[in-house]
């Protein structure tokens, strides 16, 4: 990651605050949107006749963390209830049947899908999961991971998609698995205005009013998420067979061996583990943003490092603490009530973590700046008396080198006494002292060029100290004290 622009209000700026999975990296000091303040005015220099992608939020000018620090991994196993084939349609605003358990899933009446593709997948997305869902046979399976980035509000809708996807197949080079991703729009803060601006099948004129209105921040949150859907086995696109399971995800021990390994008899060696496989992937979609809002002319950038490392590398202020999880039902509750003493009790919590969190963001920001100003002090000071050392000895050898070349003692006397190098010589006999002090070479400036007679600081904000000895010259005045003696009366 500020400073405060007005009234403030970010109880709903986001749309899933604070979730996170127990495999992502520096969980405990997990960030949630809420995290950064944003201001309901309209942002300067970003809306104009035109969407300005390539101008940053006056928003996120001074902010702790960018919105777009938020990246959590989801495991979808069938232990916790949980049907990849649901969520597919939930994510893709569709209608699935779910072949292993007959149920069919319609959201189709719900808006916000931007855009969707597949990698590695020559099907539909309905097709991808009920094979997904048929290639596992345990009842608590693991059928599916998915991540949940945010989005990055200062870049278009076509360079989201962009990232979205060429991060998808970077995924599927590294993993050999089979991704479905989608892009959602944020949500607005009227719900019967943005009902009105979307429709199912828009053409293209009607698509543009629609997006527009996304990136108004008087109309919508900014919270544009992206969900990237993966399978938990590899898979052939050609033959849309379903291999051996990705198991660096769950690998805890590097040295272990898989049942396969076992049977064959081979000898172990070291392999990566699920935290660093989980590790890398935040890592690369964090460059792979920043890279984005590069191109974009953008100063923005994201930073997805824990509140502990953060503030270990300098970056952060120590004692940063993460919200509570809020969870998808408690989240609906937040968004549709009116009264704030119907909220409930997570809300006040995360209201209490953001203030103290964002008092000490201030509180660092501001020591940061009382420090660089110090330093400007200090070097100031510093170039202040090196400028007047180099001009009293320039002052110096110009003197003495009219001493040098008078002629006549009168001419000399003169100079003695305009130089205001010179300090006074020995009375009976000032002018041989001044020659000698002029053609002297120890003395002279040239040696003390390169030294470091002038090397200590100044300190301008030092405060004074009564017990330091007076300075050369300066006249130490002495105040005595007169005690008054009474006489005591004897009992």
């Amino acid at each position: 990651m500020p400073g405060v622009f007005g009234r403030i209000r970010s109880e709903n700026f986001f749309a899933e605050p604070g979730e996170r999975s127990r495999q992502t990296r520096g969980a405990s000091q997990g960030r949630s949107y809420a995290n950064s303040r944003v201001c309901r005015a309209p942002a300067a220099g970003f809306l104009r006749a035109e969407i300005d992608h390539g101008h940053d939020l006056r928003s996120m000018e001074r902010t702790s963390l960018h919105p777009a620090c938020h990246c959590p991994l989801h495991v979808f196993s069938r232990s916790d209830g949980r049907s990849s084939v649901k969520a597919a349609a939930y994510a893709a605003r569709t209608r699935m049947t779910d072949h292993r358990t007959g149920l069919v899933h319609n959201h189709s009446r719900l808006s916000g899908l931007l855009r969707e593709g597949l990698v590695n997948w020559n099907g539909t997305a309905e097709e991808l999961w009920n094979a997904a869902e048929a290639s596992e046979t345990r009842i608590n399976a693991r059928v599916g991971r998915e991540l949940r980035p945010a989005l990055p509000a200062e870049l278009p809708l076509d360079e989201q998609r962009r990232l979205v996807h060429g991060f998808c197949c970077w995924l599927h080079d590294h993993h050999q698995i089979a991704a479905h991703w989608v892009i959602h729009a944020p949500n607005f803060h009227d719900s019967d205005a943005g009902k009105r601006l979307w429709a199912p099948e828009m053409s293209k004129a009607e698509q543009k009013p629609y997006e527009e209105a996304l990136f108004d921040p008087e109309q919508t949150n900014l919270n544009f998420h992206a969900h990237i859907r993966w399978t938990v086995r590899r898979v052939d696109k050609e033959t849309g067979a379903f291999g051996e399971k990705t198991r660096e995800f769950d690998r805890t021990d590097p040295w272990e061996l898989s049942a396969e390994e076992r049977h064959e008899k081979r000898k172990p060696e070291k392999k990566i583990v699920g935290r660093d496989v989980i590790n890398n992937i935040r890592s690369e979609w964090e460059r792979r943003v920043n890279a984005a809002l590069e191109r974009e002319g953008s100063s923005a950038r994201i930073d997805l490092r824990s509140y502990s490392e953060m503030a270990a590398a300098g970056d952060a202020p120590e004692g940063l603490r993460s919200q509570e999880h809020v969870g998808p039902e408690r989240t609906q509750k937040l968004r549709t009530t009116a009264n704030p003493f119907h909220e409930p009790m997570v809300a006040e919590r995360n209201s209490i973590v953001r203030e103290e969190n964002q008092a000490r963001w201030d509180n660092w920001f501001e020591l940061r700046r009382l420090a660089r100003e110090k330093a400007r002090l200090e070097g100031e000071s510093e170039r202040i008396a090196r400028e007047n050392e180099d001009r009293r000895r320039a002052q110096d050898d110009y003197d003495r080198e009219r001493l040098r070349e008078a002629k006549t003692d009168e001419d000399r006397a003169g100079i003695v006494a305009e130089a205001s190098s010179i300090d006074a010589f020995n009375p009976t006999c000032p002018l041989d002292a001044a020659m000698r002090w002029a053609e002297s070479v120890g003395e002279s400036s040239e040696s003390l060029k390169d030294d470091d007679e002038f090397d200590g600081t100044v300190d301008l904000e030092a405060p004074f100290d009564p017990y330091q000895p007076p300075s050369p010259g300066e006249t130490l005045r002495v105040k005595r004290r007169h005690r008054e003696r009474q006489r005591v009366r004897g009992s």
